[in-house]
C-alpha cells in the first residue's frame, strides 16, 4: 500500500456531522447495524483522501454514493445532507472535470434522490426540503468548481509569466553578449597583435615604429572606452523603435493576439519623450500580459495635438474606477506634460495616454 498522504484539515471538518448517523442509533431509533455501514463510510472517505490506488478509490467512491442513497431512502431523508461529503473530494481530491466519471455519477445520484422523493413522497415538506438541500449542495459545488478553475488559471498565468520573463532575460543576455563580442572582441584581438608586433620591433631597436604602434593602441583604447560607454547607455535607454520591436517579441511568446498600428516618426522624438513613451508602453503591456487574462491586445500610436498612446484589450478590465489607478504611469508623466485616461474600464478595456510632443531641434 502506498505511503499515507498528508490531507488538508478541511476534509476532516465535515466529519463532525457523523454525530447524526451514530447518534441516531441512540436518539432516533436508527437500526443498530447502520453503525457498521457508517463506519465503512468513514473508512471509504478517509481512504480516498489518503491513498492513490485507483481501483480501491473507485470502489470507495461508489460505496459513498450507495451509502447516501440507502440512508436517505431507507433510514431518514435528512441523510441527504451527506451528499456534501463527496463535493470536496470531487473538487480537490479528484480534481474532476464536468464530464468525468466521478462528476457524472455524483450528479446522477443527486438527481435520482430528488426525482425519487418528488415522485413517491406524499409529504410536501419533504419534497421542498430535498429540493432546497439539493439546490444548496449544487450551488456550493458550483462555487468550489469556479474557485478551483480560477486558481488553476492564476497558477498557469504565473508560470507563463515566469517563463516569458526568463526568455526575455535570456534574450537580453544574448543581446548584451553579442554587443560586447562584436564591439570589443576584434578590438582586443587587434590590440594583442599590435602589442606583439611592437615588442618584436622594440627588440630590433625600431623605436619610431614602436612609438607609432603605441599611439595607435592608445587611440584604439580610447575608442573602445567610448564603445563600452555606449553599450552601457543602451542598457539604460531603449529607443521607441527598439521598445516596439521588443513588445512584438514579448507578445509572440504569449497566446495573446497582438496588433500594433502607428504612423509616427519615432526617430524625431526627443530622448526624454522616447524614454517616457517606452516606460509607459512597458507598464501598460505588462499589465495586459500578467493581469488582464486577455486574448487580444491592440496598440495605436498617433498624433493628435500631441502624441497619443492607446492600448485596448478584451481582458477582465478594471473594477470600480476611482481615479487612483495606474499610479506609476501618472508618476512618469510628471517628467513631461501629459495625462492618462481610462476610456473604457471593461469590454473592452481602453487606456489612453496623451503626451505633449517634444522633437529634437
Amino acid at each position: 500500500m502506498k505511503k499515507l498522504q498528508w490531507a488538508h484539515p478541511m476534509y476532516y471538518i465535515s466529519l463532525v456531522y457523523l454525530v447524526f448517523p451514530f447518534g441516531g442509533i441512540i436518539l432516533w431509533g436508527y437500526p443498530e447495524w447502520t453503525f457498521w455501514l457508517t463506519l465503512a463510510f468513514v473508512c471509504a472517505y478517509l481512504y480516498i483522501i489518503h491513498f492513490d490506488d485507483k481501483v480501491l478509490q473507485t470502489v470507495a467512491w461508489y460505496y459513498l454514493l450507495a451509502y447516501i442513497i440507502y440512508m436517505t431512502l431507507q433510514i431518514s431523508v435528512n441523510m441527504i445532507w451527506f451528499a456534501f461529503y463527496p463535493v470536496h473530494l470531487l473538487i480537490y481530491r479528484f480534481e474532476a472535470r464536468l464530464k468525468s466519471w466521478p462528476f457524472i455519477t455524483y450528479l446522477g445520484v443527486l438527481a435520482f434522490l430528488v426525482v425519487e422523493q418528488l415522485l413517491f413522497s406524499s409529504d410536501i415538506s419533504v419534497k421542498v426540503f430535498v429540493l432546497v438541500v439539493s439546490a444548496f449542495i449544487l450551488a456550493w459545488l458550483y462555487f468550489l468548481y469556479q474557485e478551483r478553475e480560477k486558481d488553476k488559471y492564476r497558477q498557469e498565468s504565473e508560470q507563463k509569466n515566469a517563463y516569458i520573463n526568463l526568455l526575455m532575460a535570456e534574450n537580453e543576455r544574448n543581446r548584451i553578449g553579442r554587443d560586447l563580442h562584436d564591439t570589443l572582441g576584434h578590438v582586443f584581438a587587434m590590440m594583442t597583435l599590435k602589442t606583439e608586433l611592437a615588442l618584436k620591433q622594440l627588440e630590433k631597436g625600431q623605436y619610431d615604429f614602436v612609438q607609432r604602434e603605441l599611439k595607435e593602441l592608445h587611440q584604439t583604447s580610447r575608442s573602445s572606452m567610448q564603445d563600452v560607454r555606449q553599450i552601457v547607455n543602451n542598457l539604460k535607454f531603449r529607443t521607441a523603435s527598439e521598445e516596439l520591436a521588443h513588445l512584438q517579441e514579448m507578445f509572440a511568446m504569449t497566446s495573446i493576439d497582438f496588433q500594433l498600428h502607428h504612423d509616427l516618426d519615432l526617430d524625431s522624438l526627443s530622448p526624454v519623450m522616447q524614454s517616457t513613451m517606452t516606460m509607459i508602453l512597458r507598464e501598460l503591456t505588462n499589465n495586459v500580459v500578467k493581469h488582464s487574462q486577455a486574448k487580444s491586445c491592440q496598440i495605436d500610436l498617433y498624433e493628435k495635438n500631441g502624441l497619443v498612446i492607446k492600448v485596448k484589450d478584451d481582458g477582465c478590465g478594471f473594477g470600480d474606477v476611482t481615479g487612483k489607478e495606474l499610479t506609476s504611469i501618472r508618476e512618469r508623466l510628471l517628467l513631461v506634460k501629459g495625462r492618462v485616461d481610462i476610456v473604457s474600464s471593461q469590454n473592452p478595456t481602453i487606456v489612453q495616454v496623451w503626451l505633449e510632443e517634444t522633437k529634437e531641434k
